[in-house]
């Protein structure tokens, strides 16, 4: 890898389930399936939340199951093109419905993502007309 290659960091979080490592496996796993990020360097870390994020929930939903778990780290290597947000907040969003299908009872699960320590909700459908939605204006228009 060239020295002047970016890195950039991509934080993902799994709230609102009794099992939030396993989640977190099972979606890193998804998420290697997507050919959006085959065609890319990268790599996986995991790390303890931010100080005050314990469970992510603001005390809005019910709080994680369990404690202790790590945040994780998707490691893109060169530009992040619009091609991976999208891709990603997609990906993202199928995998949140699936598992919302298969919840145990009172679980209400949660994915987060973002960059710099700041992260925010990932929700099922988008806005109309924002960038993930993908019927924002892409120049092409």
């Amino acid at each position: 890898m060239p020295e002047s290659a970016a890195r950039h960091e991509i934080r993902i979080r799994v709230t609102g389930t009794n099992n939030p490592q396993q989640d977190i496996d099972d979606l890193r796993a998804w998420l290697e399936r997507e050919p959006w990020l085959n065609r890319r360097e990268h790599s996986w870390e995991q790390r303890p939340r931010p100080a005050g994020t314990a469970d992510g929930t603001d005390g809005a939903e019910p709080a994680d199951m369990a404690v202790g778990v790590d945040d994780l780290i998707l490691v893109i290597v060169g530009a992040v093109a619009t091609e991976l947000t999208k891709g990603l907040g997609i990906a993202l969003r199928e995998w949140l419905r699936r598992r919302k299908e298969e919840r145990a009872e009172g679980e209400a699960p949660a994915v987060d993502v973002g960059a710099d320590g700041q992260v925010q909700a990932v929700g099922e459908s988008p806005e109309p007309g924002s960038p993930a939605h993908g019927s924002g204006s892409t120049g092409e228009d």
